[in-house]
């Protein structure tokens, strides 16, 4: 085999792992909600938002109350509280299984501290697609009592509610 031949099979090689690499990271469940929360915690909403597919769910305690969030402007929307918030969140435990990423986490924000707890815990599942968030659904992990104690307080006094 001559070196060009050789040095042509070798960059084809190349390009395809790339390719292939970039390929899997694209729908890496875990990179996007980790560049999720980077993004809600130095304030970038349109960053934020831009990890949604434009018909995305979110499915838990936001700006929309009882319903889900559909799409990407009401989702938008939901961000832009939880920057306002000054929501943080640490990664405890995290599940990936092909575009599935099932993730608890303990957050804090400006209604955790007026509510006097440290943090609280929720389970989320994101669903990736086109290296996009298609679905996010998020849980209070009520058996911990802390989290436990900021849901009695959210029934008690309206102060804490999520601002609509």
């Amino acid at each position: 085999m001559d070196r060009a031949t050789w040095l042509k099979g070798l960059f084809v090689s190349a390009v395809l792992l790339a390719d292939a690499t970039a390929m899997a990271a694209s729908n890496d469940p875990l990179a996007l909600r980790q560049q999720l929360v980077v993004a809600i915690t130095r304030g970038d909403v349109n960053a934020a938002a831009n990890l949604f597919a434009e018909d995305a769910v979110s499915d838990g305690p936001s700006t929309c109350g009882l319903i889900i969030c559909i799409g990407k402007a009401a989702i938008r929307k939901d961000l832009e509280n939880r920057i306002a918030n000054q929501t943080r969140a640490t990664t405890l435990n995290s599940y990936v299984s092909g575009n599935i990423l099932t993730t608890r986490f303990q957050s804090t924000n400006k209604l955790t501290k007026k509510a006097g707890v440290d943090r609280i815990i929720f389970w989320a599942i994101y669903e990736v697609e086109d290296n996009k968030i298609k679905v996010e659904r998020m849980m209070y992990e009520r058996s911990d009592p802390q989290t436990a104690r900021f849901l009695e307080l959210l029934m008690l006094d309206e102060s804490l509610q999520i601002p609509k």
